[in-house]
């Protein structure tokens, strides 16, 4: 499978990405950086903190089926050689093909595969696990460790690629940790056919929860576009308006945060400090501690002021 992306569209990513220094020699050879698990994760933590989950598409976009071919993707997200990037992201199936055909072009041995998401109560994933609405990679590196890749789960999504290794619990951020368990959903009848569990726990003494389920067979456009029409529809039905982009570190500026928040203990190349989030009207700061909303809007006027604000989104 070859990149949808030419060279010319990796090093525009690349340098949008704005990686540590020592990245910049790979930004006019792309298919050079590093296949190691700290080059993914610093592609990675560049990724979720310069591209939002994001589906205002879904309520605003005259389709009623949001385009995912990767081509339109990169246009949305990177604009034309001669522009600049919008600053927008996109809902999973948009972010992750988006990333997927990014990591093809650089090199890496990549393919995605489909995820069955838990329904939330009040916010809190419960019950069986439903059909195929999410997508993440899987990336093998030349040591022959596999990794999950989810670039667009939201808040709680993992702030790092994750080895599939089963039961190897992680930090996230704050006190949430995550981790993946080999097993089975409870509704399965052939145990042998085991898949990958993404859990969470928020703090060591909880008890770990269940967000999604997914196993290490190849997915493939045809599929995404079938299941986008589904996703599509089900986003606009719910009518709820999410945006969730991560903080990274020494990127704070004009938020308001409390003492002794976006301080650095994160020892990664982009460490992150926090999130920030727009739901329904209301924009959420997560520095590692409790949510607090520091913004909140009426019409669509405000909104739209205010996301350009708080994401710096551009909506021409």
């Amino acid at each position: 499978m070859a990149s949808a992306f030419s060279t010319a569209q990796l090093s525009k990513y690349l340098e949008y990405l704005a990686l540590p220094a020592e990245y910049d020699q790979f930004i006019q050879n792309p298919q050079s950086f590093p296949k190691t698990v700290e080059g993914l994760t610093t592609l990675f933590r560049g990724q979720i903190t310069r591209f939002p989950y994001d589906n205002l598409s879904v309520h605003y976009s005259n389709n009623e089926v949001i385009e995912i071919r990767p081509e339109s993707i990169y246009a949305k997200f990177m604009g034309s050689a001669d522009s600049q990037p919008s600053k927008r992201g996109g809902y999973c199936l948009e972010c992750s093909i988006f990333f997927y055909h990014a990591l093809l072009g650089l090199g890496f041995s990549v393919y995605t595969t489909g995820v069955r998401n838990r329904a939330r109560i009040d916010g809190v994933p419960q019950g069986e696990f439903k059909g195929w609405t999410h997508i993440v990679n899987i990336v093998q590196l030349p040591t022959g460790d596999k990794y999950h890749v989810d670039a667009a789960f939201g808040g709680d999504g993992p702030t790092r690629p994750l080895r599939l290794v089963s039961e190897q619990p992680i930090h996230n951020l704050g006190t949430q940790e995550v981790q993946l368990v080999y097993g089975n959903m409870p509704k399965q009848t052939r145990p042998e056919q085991k898949l990958w569990i993404y859990q969470y726990r928020n703090g060591p003494t909880k008890e770990w929860n269940s967000f999604y389920a997914f196993g290490e067979f190849e997915f493939f456009q045809d599929d995404y576009e079938v299941m986008n029409r589904y996703t599509s529809w089900d986003a606009r039905h719910k009518g709820n308006f999410w945006i969730v982009r991560f903080i990274r570190g020494g990127e704070t500026d004009g938020l308001p945060l409390l003492d002794g928040e976006g301080a650095v203990d994160d020892a990664e190349a982009i460490p992150i400090v926090g999130k920030i989030m727009y739901v329904n009207g209301v924009v959420k700061l997560n520095m590692g501690g409790r949510t607090r909303v520091i913004d909140s809007f009426q019409s669509d006027e405000e909104k739209f002021r205010g996301l350009q604000r708080w994401f710096g989104m551009s909506f021409e």
